[in-house]
């Protein structure tokens, strides 16, 4: 039976405000996502190289901003804790792209730069061209993990959920996974696959977590298997993480979500508009460990994720965050409007 079968949208609604109390932690790479506009003028007369001119460009809080951000429709308490660069710091843009509602606390990176991720993009067709990445690879020195180690521990001790947004680009160094692995509490893990991480940046970098987000070639990275059994392999890394969920997103497949105590349950794509997907596996994340912390029924979190992923898709990158309202009419849209749960949900 379908969560649209089994729960309604006032059932639904009244999950999401439960939701609010959830004191959550959230922990990661602070980036920035630059977008230039440009149009594509001709071959230079010189070289084998496409030549654009300039047309405009913007920049968005990306990475655990944009988290952060979404968090903030559905949480009162969202404490961040991440890592600028000691150099091209951009902190006020920073701080200036993230909802009043997020306590942020910041180290900075010695030999860093603030990361960001520029896209170049033809402007008529949005096409990507090309990606340019400035930021520093190498790992936190021992200085900088002790100060994100405190920052991480106090704001732990505040959290009854951390969400470990985890993009391989040397914040999260084994020392801080080992605090995160050991603390009691609720840890939800997405180790993001991108082009600066690609072979050796998985899931197993965690011992052990209670809630996972990843998308299927994540997943089969992890596994180191390209064909086998999704199912199979879903099932074999909730067992070896001991965990009480996880989400595997397929695109336009929908998604898989294998809960330890109530089994399996697949979630088609909501999407009904697709301009870009980046932030898009973010925004997932986001709500479906708030949902999965909060014990709402795996059927509705799985709606919720991917409503949730169906608002990004629908706007530039990580222009705006989900909004609760839009949610909520998404919710109606899929959902029956009756004001309880439910019969056939009573006794599951």
């Amino acid at each position: 039976m379908s969560a649209a079968q089994r729960f309604s949208a006032d059932y639904a609604a009244a999950e999401l405000e439960r939701l609010r109390g959830l004191r959550v932690a959230l922990i990661g790479e602070t980036i920035i996502d630059e977008y230039v506009y440009t149009d594509a003028i001709g071959k230079s007369g010189k070289e084998p190289m496409l030549v654009c001119r300039h047309v405009s460009q913007e920049a968005q809080g990306g990475g655990v901003l944009a988290i952060a951000n979404h968090l903030s429709e559905f949480c009162e308490s969202v404490e961040l804790v991440s890592a600028l660069g000691a150099h091209d710091t951009r902190e006020e843009f920073v701080r200036s792209t993230l909802s009043p509602r997020v306590q942020a606390h910041f180290i900075q990176k010695q030999d860093s730069p603030t990361i960001v991720k520029r896209r170049y993009l033809d402007a008529y067709s949005l096409a990507k061209l090309m990606g340019v990445y400035h930021y520093n690879p190498a790992a936190l020195c021992e200085a900088d993990e002790v100060a994100l180690g405190a920052l991480l521990d106090s704001a732990l001790s505040r959290a009854d959920l951390v969400i470990v947004a985890d993009y391989g680009h040397g914040v999260l160094t084994p020392k801080l996974v080992e605090q995160l692995v050991k603390s009691p509490v609720f840890l939800a893990v997405n180790t993001q696959m991108n082009a600066a991480n690609q072979g050796y940046h998985t899931l197993s970098k965690y011992r052990r977590l209670d809630y996972a987000c990843l998308h299927e070639g994540e997943l089969r990275l992890d596994a180191r298997d390209l064909h086998g059994d999704l199912m199979t392999m879903a099932e074999r890394a909730l067992a070896r993480f001991d965990a009480r969920a996880l989400t595997v997103t397929r695109g336009k497949r929908g998604s898989l979500l294998l809960h330890r105590e109530q089994g399996a349950f697949e979630t088609p794509a909501l999407a009904t508009r697709v301009l870009e997907r980046v932030g898009a596996g973010d925004a997932v994340l986001a709500l479906t460990s708030l949902a999965i912390a909060g014990g709402v029924p795996p059927e509705l979190v799985g709606v919720l994720g991917n409503l949730a992923g169906a608002q990004q898709i629908s706007v530039m990158g990580n222009s705006q965050h989900i909004k609760k309202a839009r949610l909520l009419e998404q919710l109606q849209e899929h959902l029956p409007a009756r004001s309880l749960r439910l019969t056939a949900a009573a006794g599951g």
